[in-house]
């Protein structure tokens, strides 16, 4: 009786120690497969999840330059001082720490500053409106008797990426993770001194 005790009793401790070497083997193999699950993680969805937050944020900045280059238009007396304005708030937001984060480049504009701006006429009433060349004064006199005038205000911006994805097969040539992306944006604002526009 005492031998098949003991004859158990080694039964068991050999399955005892199988049991714990097939525990080690499984977690070293599930410690190897971590470290390429998350480099995966990291490519696939951590980098590109940060660029679009990026490319949001670049969004925004880029739609909020436009609408306040616009605006600050639409206040001054003449075109020639309209046309400074927006170039200065232009450089101010490029320069901001928003404009930094996300990476904005002009691209062409006035002075290159990104921003085209125009003057568009409309009659009262309805009917066709008219838009004079970009970055120049209006050639005749405005009538604000016959039409409406407002600026028109043109944005073009470049926005890169956080990291530059470029090396990776599928997604690396998608504006916004591997090149920048480029975006333009349109905002327009009543002019309120129309008899300055060809100044």
């Amino acid at each position: 009786m005492a031998e098949g005790s003991t004859t158990s009793a080694m039964q068991h401790s050999r399955l005892l120690l199988k049991h714990r070497k097939r525990n080690q083997v499984g977690s070293g193999a599930s410690t190897a497969e971590f470290a390429p699950a998350l480099v995966i993680f990291f490519l696939v969805v951590l980098f590109p999840l940060i660029n679009l937050i990026m490319f949001t944020t670049g969004y925004a900045t880029g739609y909020l330059c436009a609408k306040q280059c616009a605006s600050r238009a639409s206040t001054q007396n003449t075109y020639t001082e309209a046309l400074t304005v927006v170039q200065q708030e232009a450089a101010t937001f490029v320069a901001s720490g928003f404009g930094a984060f996300t990476k904005l480049v002009p691209v062409g504009g006035a002075a290159g500053s990104g921003i085209d701006l125009y003057v568009v006429s409309v009659p009262y009433g309805g009917g066709t409106a008219t838009s004079w060349p970009k970055n120049t004064p209006m050639p005749a006199v405005a009538t604000p008797d016959t039409n409406t005038y407002e600026y028109k205000v043109e944005a073009n911006f470049n926005v890169g990426p956080f990291m530059n994805m470029s090396m990776l097969p599928f997604i690396g040539s998608v504006p916004g993770l591997g090149p920048p992306a480029r975006l333009t944006f349109v905002a327009t604002g009543s002019a309120e001194f129309p008899e300055g526009l060809n100044q």
